[in-house]
């Protein structure tokens, strides 16, 4: 079916008032403090009343529970900040700042409070307060992705998403400005990636046709993902990568191991342009989008998921059957484990930045902080304040 779309915006209430958010659609930076009149010429790019600017990354980590109890742990104080209550979450998805919890009727959007501005050269920290910003009609499995001006929700098993101002979200707004009809879709700037059966498709930001809308042909289009080298869409035949140009070509996944199947989510480190995806119980497929190419890492024991770090050393962790943080050396061969650390009955809650990986267990309150580039060691663990079914490390 064809990426459908409506661009009839609504605004839609959110559950408590207007707070700090991100304004994100301004066209110069400045190295002016962060709590100046917004009015000023000199504010910095990423400016909103209340925030403040850091000259480093504000990680902290968003949890619900099962009950649907929600909590912050600031990861560099040890502060914990409860958070109005959410429905109970059947499925979840992070964007770096954004947690989007769902169930079977409605999804909903909590702001972490903090996030990073990266222009390439140079980058803003942002922090402000935490807050549960509002809900969306319809659950189900749910994706979320952002990029300076646009958020897209999307639920793949009923090929439907909506496109959000992220302005507005950042303030406290949900502002549906778009109803696109695809399995997958992603923010490319102020453009979107739609992915349907009938294949990718690049659209203006409010859904209409960009171009001659001719489509790149992918069968059975799942998982995606927004690089540093353009947004990647999982097809039956490999990935679609879509560059900064607009421009869309399949990069075919090559002969493999027997049993080695298609990626069907992605994850990496914020913004690289290498990500990582399951290959069914062989190991893990790598996709550079800049340079348009697979490997096939075949593991010794079957793995959970898996995250591309995508460093000097390129390194790739995993959690295996086995419960254990795997971590792969690719730059030496080295592969190191870490003793079980989750119940491999459960769904691995695993979230990196560029130093460490957070495992989370949902059986319980504990995160295990480990750093990958030390052997896998476990370098310290955290207590939250909840056990947690949703999990994300935000402030990327």
């Amino acid at each position: 079916m064809n990426p459908t779309t409506s661009r009839a915006a609504a605004r839609i209430p959110t559950t408590i008032g207007l707070a700090a958010g991100i304004a994100l659609a301004v066209t110069a930076c400045s190295s002016a403090p962060a709590t100046e009149d917004p009015t000023a010429s000199a504010a910095p790019h990423g400016y909103v009343a209340g925030a403040t600017e850091s000259q480093e990354p504000q990680l902290r980590l968003l949890s619900v529970s099962a009950t649907g109890a929600t909590a912050v742990h600031d990861l560099l104080t040890g502060d914990d900040t409860d958070l109005d209550s959410v429905d109970a979450p059947e499925h979840s998805a992070t964007d770096g700042r954004f947690l989007v919890t769902s169930d079977a009727d409605r999804t909903t959007i909590v702001d972490s409070g903090a996030w990073t501005v990266d222009h390439g050269d140079h980058t803003h920290y942002y922090a402000a307060e935490p807050r549960v910003v509002g809900t969306l009609d319809g659950g189900g499995r749910v994706e979320v992705h952002s990029s300076e001006t646009l958020t897209t929700v999307t639920w793949p098993d009923r090929s439907a998403g909506v496109v959000l101002d992220r302005a507005a979200l950042g303030q406290g707004e949900v502002e549906v400005t778009a109803r696109v009809e695809a399995a997958v879709l992603l923010p490319m700037g102020d453009r979107l990636v739609a992915a349907s059966d009938d294949g990718v498709r690049v659209l203006d930001g409010d859904g209409g046709t960009r171009g001659n809308g001719e489509a790149q042909p992918c069968v059975d289009p799942a998982g995606g993902i927004v690089t540093r080298a353009g947004a990647v869409v999982g097809c039956a035949a490999g990935a679609v990568v879509v560059d900064e140009g607009g421009e869309a070509a399949l990069v075919a996944l090559p002969d493999a191991d027997p049993g080695a199947g298609r990626p069907t989510t992605f994850a990496a480190r914020a913004g690289r342009p290498t990500v990582a995806g399951l290959a069914g119980d062989t190991g893990f497929w790598l996709l550079d989008a800049r340079e348009r190419s697979w490997q096939h890492v075949p593991t010794e024991r079957p793995l959970r998921t898996v995250v591309a770090v995508d460093d000097d050393d390129e390194h790739v962790v995993g959690v295996d059957d086995q419960g254990r943080v795997v971590v792969h050396t690719l730059a030496t061969g080295s592969v190191a484990t870490t003793a079980p650390l989750v119940d491999p009955a459960t769904t691995p809650l695993l979230q990196l930045d560029a130093q460490r990986a957070y495992l989370a267990t949902p059986d319980g309150r504990t995160v295990h902080e480990v750093d990958f580039a030390d052997g896998a060691r476990v370098a310290r663990t955290i207590e939250l304040p909840l056990a947690p079914t949703a999990f994300a490390e935000v402030g990327l």
